[in-house]
C-alpha cells in the first residue's frame, strides 16, 4: 500500500467515526429520500443464500437484504457497526451479523457468499481493485456482485445544475447538520474522482467480475453494476 493509500484510509475512517451519529439523517436528507430507493434497487439483483455487505456502514443495505437473505455486515469503522448493531436490535433482526473487516483485505475465506454488495463505499477504499477482488474471492462461482455509487450524470444540462447543487450547496448543508466541514466537502470531489462507467466496469472484469449489466437511476445521479464471479 502506498503512503497516499495508508493516508486516505486513516482519513476516511476518522471521517466516518465523525459523522456516525448524523450519518442517516444526512443521506436521506441531501439525496431528497432517493437513497432508500436505490438501495432497494441494488438489494435485488442479488441471489438468495447468505449475502456480504461490504462497507456496510450503519447497515441500511443489510437491513433490506436481510428480507430474503441472511447477512455479514462488514465495515472498517467500529463507530459506523455499532450504529448497525443498534438498528439490527431495535428492529429485532437476527440474520445480520456485524463484523470489523476492512474491504482490502476481508476476513472471509474463498467462495463463502453467494454474493457480496457494497452501496456508496467503493470509491472511498484507498484500493478500489484490491477491494473488488476481495469481494470477488469471497463470492461463490456463480455468485452475484452488486455496486451501487454515485455517479456523474449523463445529461449536461442536468449535470451541470446538478454539480451545482453537489459542489456549492450540499457541502453547506452538511456542514451545519453534521458539525464536521470536510466529511460533506469530500463527498463531491471523491464522486468527481471516481472512475467513469466503463473504465470502472473494465476494473471490475479485472478483478475477476463477468457479465456486468449497468443501471443509471434517478437521471444517473447513481449507477448500480452488478456482475457474476467468473
Amino acid at each position: 500500500m502506498t503512503r497516499y493509500q495508508l493516508q486516505k484510509k486513516e482519513y476516511i475512517q476518522k471521517m466516518f467515526a465523525g459523522i456516525s451519529q448524523r450519518y442517516d439523517f444526512l443521506n436521506s436528507f441531501l439525496s431528497l429520500g432517493r437513497d432508500r430507493y436505490w438501495r432497494g434497487f441494488a438489494a435485488s439483483k442479488l441471489p438468495p443464500g447468505l449475502i456480504l455487505d461490504v462497507c456496510s456502514g450503519t447497515g441500511d443495505v443489510a437491513i433490506e437484504v436481510s428480507n430474503k437473505s441472511d447477512v455479514i455486515a462488514t465495515d472498517f469503522c467500529r463507530e459506523m457497526l455499532q450504529l448497525c448493531t443498534g438498528k439490527l436490535n431495535d428492529r429485532d433482526i437476527c440474520n445480520v451479523s456485524c463484523v470489523q473487516s476492512d474491504a482490502e483485505n476481508l476476513s472471509f475465506k474463498d467462495e463463502t457468499f453467494n454474493g457480496a454488495i457494497v452501496a456508496f463505499g467503493i470509491r472511498n477504499v484507498a484500493d478500489i481493485k484490491k477491494s473488488l477482488s476481495e469481494m470477488s474471492r469471497v463470492v461463490k462461482k456463480g455468485g452475484k456482485v452488486v455496486i451501487l455509487e454515485f455517479s456523474q450524470p449523463r445529461n449536461p444540462v442536468f449535470k451541470s445544475v446538478y454539480f451545482f447543487y453537489f459542489q456549492k450547496i450540499l457541502p453547506v448543508i452538511g456542514a451545519v447538520i453534521s458539525k464536521k466541514k470536510g466529511a460533506y466537502s469530500y463527498l463531491p470531489s471523491s464522486v468527481m474522482a471516481f472512475p467513469e462507467r466503463s473504465k470502472f466496469i473494465e476494473i471490475m472484469r479485472e478483478s475477476g467480475i463477468k457479465e456486468i449489466y449497468l443501471y443509471d437511476l434517478t437521471f444517473g445521479i447513481a449507477t448500480v453494476y452488478a456482475g457474476c464471479k467468473s
